[in-house]
């Protein structure tokens, strides 16, 4: 396989097809517009582009755009210069199906709006937003919408009302558009692919949150334990942790999870389903991460401790290990005594309370904690 631009070697694993491109033409009439290159399915050339020439070709077009905007700014000055009153200035551009055209520029009070608007319309009703002309306001928490049908959805959120229904796992939705990126996860549709490591992603911001991980980027910092995160929506499902908040409850045993993931695998605890097997023993697994945690031990691969080099087969274990290190403990109110993990100071406050939820149906012997009764 060549690549069509440079002719180079562009093997399957690391090329990206002209015509398979999740958004219909646009990697061919991107080609067209600044190669000058013509592209055609049944023209007996390549239709496959090198990751290089891809790359080449968004830095190609990136460029352009960064040239379009510095026009914009040179007009902008001009027209305050000649004391022009600017309404609109439509500049001449090739429109792409995946992104806007140039921006309409037009006047905030006495600045200048540079919000852009692929046609007349959007920006009539942006200008609303400006004016506080014909908005539609919401009685409960009094926010304002340009649009009735916006409103429509915004006050779903406050009724709970989801009347979009995924007919595979039920799961409901409040608008549209969310159930359609829903249904890519049943789909196994994975359009876009990290030019890193080429995992694919169903949605681009799971590309764009992995994306970090390549590049260290932690900016959020929880501020209890300190630990950092790259997005935002981790940090918050990790303050849960800290706070005891356990939403997703299982029906069957009434445990308690911070993550609707983790519920999942937990219910197939109960149905004995183990999809994930190992390819060197062939043990079976109900989840994919405790699959990787077992292939750990075949591979000999330990997290080590950088303090006292201890070594862990397990991350987790790792984490929980540091926090003897940084001095975080967990301390019983009642006799002072203190724990690494949280979880050992819940099932100890038992002792205390002399709650005792696990019970022998057998001999009727009652434990305070499960690992006991499970030995018992």
């Amino acid at each position: 396989m060549e690549c069509r631009l440079c002719l180079g070697p562009a093997p399957a694993e690391s090329s990206v097809s002209i015509f398979g491109d999740p958004h219909p033409e646009r990697l061919e009439q991107r080609i067209r517009t600044c190669c000058q290159i013509q592209a055609k399915r049944s023209d007996g050339l390549p239709d496959t582009v090198c990751l290089s020439c891809k790359t080449n070709l968004e830095l190609l077009i990136s460029f352009r755009k960064a040239c379009f905007r510095s026009n914009e700014k040179s007009q902008l000055r001009l027209d305050d210069c000649l004391k022009i009153k600017t309404e609109e200035v439509l500049l001449e551009d090739v429109i792409w199906d995946d992104e806007p055209s140039q921006p309409t520029i037009h006047r905030k009070n006495s600045e200048i709006c540079l919000k852009p608007f692929p046609n007349k319309s959007k920006l009539v009703l942006h200008k609303r937003s400006h004016t506080g002309e014909n908005l539609f306001k919401c009685d409960i928490c009094l926010k304002s919408f340009i649009r009735k049908n916006t409103l429509v959805k915004h006050l779903r959120t406050h009724t709970g009302e989801k009347p979009y229904k995924c007919e595979i796992s039920l799961k409901s939705f409040t608008q549209k558009t969310g159930l359609e990126k829903h249904k890519k996860l049943h789909s196994g549709m994975k359009l876009y692919k990290c030019d890193i490591c080429l995992k694919s992603f169903v949605r681009k911001s799971n590309l764009v949150r992995h994306l970090k991980t390549h590049m260290g980027e932690k900016p959020y910092k929880c501020e209890i334990c300190l630990k950092s995160f790259s997005d935002k929506s981790s940090l918050k499902v990790h303050i849960k942790l800290h706070a005891g908040i356990k939403t997703h409850i299982c029906d069957i045993c009434l445990k308690s999870f911070v993550r609707r993931c983790s519920l999942v695998t937990h219910l197939k605890t109960h149905m004995g389903e183990k999809p994930y097997k190992c390819e060197i023993c062939l043990k079976s697994f109900s989840a994919k991460y405790y699959t990787k945690q077992h292939e750990n031990l075949h591979a000999g691969i330990l997290h080590k401790c950088d303090i006292c080099l201890k070594p862990f087969t397990q991350k987790s274990g790792l984490e929980i290990h540091k926090t003897l290190h940084a001095g975080i403990l967990h301390k019983c109110d009642i006799c002072l005594k203190s724990f690494v993990q949280k979880c050992t100071l819940v099932r100890h406050l038992k002792t205390h309370t002399g709650e005792k939820p696990y019970k022998c149906e057998i001999c009727l012997k009652s434990f305070s904690v499960k690992y006991n009764f499970k030995q018992h």
